[in-house]
């Protein structure tokens, strides 16, 4: 399994567009990414402008299938026009183990 954490930040002016924006596109993947597990984001309590996108997809494949998703290239491009700064990704890979 493949978990992502993605920080994006809004322009404070900008914020409920982004938020909009990131709805829009939490629900697009989960309609049409089939290896898509979780899809979520949270708003962060301390910075109103910032939030957390938590992703768990099946393997690398059902991520860069994500990635390349018309709708993903879309979103990015409309939530472009409203962030404050760069995302800033974290993606980790898990293994089953028995306890």
């Amino acid at each position: 399994m493949i978990t992502v954490h993605a920080y994006v930040y809004a322009q404070p002016r900008h914020r409920d567009a982004y938020l909009q924006g990131l709805r829009a596109l939490q629900a697009a993947t989960r309609a049409h990414d089939p290896g898509c597990l979780r899809y979520e984001f949270w708003q962060s309590i301390d910075d109103p402008d910032a939030f957390v996108c938590v992703e768990q997809w099946t393997d690398r494949d059902a991520l860069q299938a994500h990635l390349d998703a018309p709708h993903h290239a879309a979103a990015d491009a409309a939530l472009d026009a409203y962030r404050a700064r760069p995302a800033e990704i974290q993606v980790f890979e898990s293994t089953p183990i028995s306890l």
